[in-house]
């Protein structure tokens, strides 16, 4: 089974037998950043390109910049008898947006402060469900540490994001015998809150702006339709994509909207390519925030078939299915197994 971890799983997601889809860059760096290789076969941009009458090309083939004018107040997001969370300020360097944080330990003994954990990976930005942000930190008994949280923007913009209006950690505390004495989501909100145009409602970035697919190297097909019962629990499929790198490898990223007020755990597990079971039992678990979105993004079909490759051909993927089970925060079952089919 497999769950969300830290900020770096864009690549882990993405890395289709070793090759990221969006080369994430197999030397390192920024996650989600095109690759040399990549940005090598990008299409002149509007600012260069010219057309056969020597006229510049349309400003559609230019991706839309990041919106940084998004910054905040000096915010105290918790302070309880455990813990107390101010957010400083929010800046970006290097193609990352950096959150810092002050953290201050009440209690006398030491605190392992965390989010986006593989027990509990509650952050969010916008309106959008996100393992960036990741934070562990171990606090002396009554000392403050300040930390900074990343968030790289190429992820963001990948997953619909065109500015930050709104910054979720979904953060769990411990002290030094392992009781857990804090656990919930911390919000502060940014001078972008509010605006219309810093979120484009879907995931997929690129499928506003081509030139985006273009530049993180992309065949990207949307689905047809996707076929589900999770009305039932709450939950609505918003958008589904087969994603393909330049090794012809294949990935699935399926985006849905909890509708509820309450915050759900959604179960995958079961997945199967045009009627032929690719992968049985969990695969990944995910909670998602009341009126939040989030995307299934890690379905990586290369990898599920690469023992038994000889029993599916990739190239031609016309359906592909998984069983979805939903429970409440403290795991009661909400939905029993049911399947989801996506068409391309």
């Amino acid at each position: 089974m497999r769950e969300q971890l830290n900020i770096t799983m864009l690549c882990a997601v993405l890395a289709l037998s070793g090759v990221c889809l969006g080369g994430c860059g197999m030397q390192g760096g920024i996650v989600g950043e095109p690759s040399d290789a990549a940005a090598s076969q990008v299409p002149p941009m509007a600012e260069d390109a010219e057309d056969g009458n020597g006229a510049r090309a349309g400003e559609a083939q230019t991706a839309a910049p990041f919106n940084l004018d998004g910054v905040i107040e000096r915010t105290v997001l918790l302070d309880d008898d455990a813990l107390t969370i101010v957010a400083e300020k929010l800046e970006y360097r290097n193609d990352m947006a950096y959150l810092t944080l002050s953290l201050t330990n009440n209690t006398e003994g030491e605190l392992d402060v965390m989010t986006s954990t593989l027990g509990y990976s509650a952050n969010y930005v916008n309106g959008c469900m996100m393992t960036e942000g990741h934070l562990s930190a171990q606090i002396p008994g009554g000392e403050t540490m300040e930390e900074e949280v990343g968030y790289s923007l190429w992820e963001l913009q990948l997953y619909g994001m065109k500015g930050i209006g709104t910054l979720g950690l979904g953060v769990r505390a411990v002290n030094d015998e392992f009781e857990e004495v804090f656990k919930g989501i911390v919000e502060v909100t940014t001078s972008l809150y509010g605006e219309d145009l810093i979120d484009s409602g879907t995931f997929a970035g690129f499928v506003d702006s081509p030139a985006f697919a273009q530049r993180l190297g992309y065949d990207v097909e949307a689905a047809s339709s996707i076929d589900h019962s999770l009305g039932v629990a709450g939950l609505d499929a918003l958008s589904a994509f087969l994603l393909t790198n330049q090794e012809g490898e294949r990935a699935v990223m399926v985006e849905l909207m909890n509708n509820t007020n309450d915050t759900l755990i959604v179960h995958v597990s079961d997945v199967s390519i045009d009627g032929a079971l690719a992968y049985e039992g969990p695969w990944t678990v995910d909670t998602v925030a009341p009126g939040k979105r989030f995307v299934i993004d890690d379905l990586l079909l290369s990898s599920m078939v690469e023992e038994k490759a000889d029993q599916f051909d990739l190239s031609e993927v016309g359906d592909v299915s998984m069983a979805i089970s939903v429970t409440d925060a403290n795991r009661n079952t909400i939905l029993d197994s049911t399947e989801l089919t996506i068409s391309f």
